[in-house]
């Protein structure tokens, strides 16, 4: 697919989708907007732990990249699944790594190509962190572990519909471990209501700048699935 790097307003860069009609991150700021919802609403509330995380819509490998860096200082021994339908190229990740320095200082080339490189298998990153990205279409996913965390990034409900029916969000709720956390950008009432009915509960939390409300819900083990 088409794709075109652009600047966003905390410095840092992102990609823009030519089919979708889409970025892949906040136009307001790229690495800010990870950081807020997918790190600090749902990565920082594990430390020291054994724990492994899905996210759907795995794109330029930002949230995974970012999840590599601040595990340093929390101890986590992390596998990390990614899935993705249209994964990006060399040719346009390594352009983008680079535009985007909180990430390049941080990665030499040999790690940071990691990221985008070796579909389909499992690699090593790091000694406590393991990385599965996995080419495929969130339809025909079916999950087979359990997740402590769910990094729910796939482009808009107006855009990918499908991605947030009922039916596909459930088949990943049932695979989230006990008291495990689901944290997504949007907030949209059907979303909160889909999750709600799969048992989780579910609190609208303060959004990143240019967003009002982000979503950070957590599983409640007293419903069954």
């Amino acid at each position: 697919m088409n794709t075109e790097i652009i600047s966003t307003g905390d410095g840092s860069f992102t990609l823009r989708n030519e089919y979708f009609g889409e970025t892949y991150h906040s136009i307001n700021g790229a690495v800010a907007e990870s950081l807020h919802i997918f790190i600090n609403l749902g990565l920082r509330n594990f430390s020291n732990s054994n724990i492994s995380i899905l996210e759907i819509g795995y794109g330029t490998g930002l949230n995974a990249m970012l999840t590599f860096i601040e595990n340093q200082s929390l101890g986590n021994t992390i596998f990390y699944h990614g899935i993705e339908k249209f994964p990006i190229g060399k040719e346009t990740f390594l352009p983008f790594v680079s535009h985007t320095p909180d990430i390049y200082a941080k990665l030499n080339t040999e790690t940071a190509i990691k990221f985008c490189d070796e579909w389909d298998s499992e690699i090593e990153i790091g000694p406590n962190f393991k990385l599965l990205k996995q080419k495929i279409d969130f339809e025909a996913f079916s999950p087979t572990r359990k997740y402590n965390i769910i990094y729910f990034d796939a482009f808009s409900p107006e855009t990918q519909p499908e991605m947030w029916t009922l039916e596909n969000l459930r088949k990943i709720i049932n695979n989230l471990d006990d008291n495990g956390i689901f944290v997504t950008y949007c907030s949209k009432g059907i979303l909160k209501q889909n999750l709600r009915d799969l048992g989780m509960i579910v609190k609208r939390m303060p959004g990143p700048k240019g967003k009002r409300h982000v979503i950070q819900a957590t599983k409640n083990i007293n419903i069954s699935e």
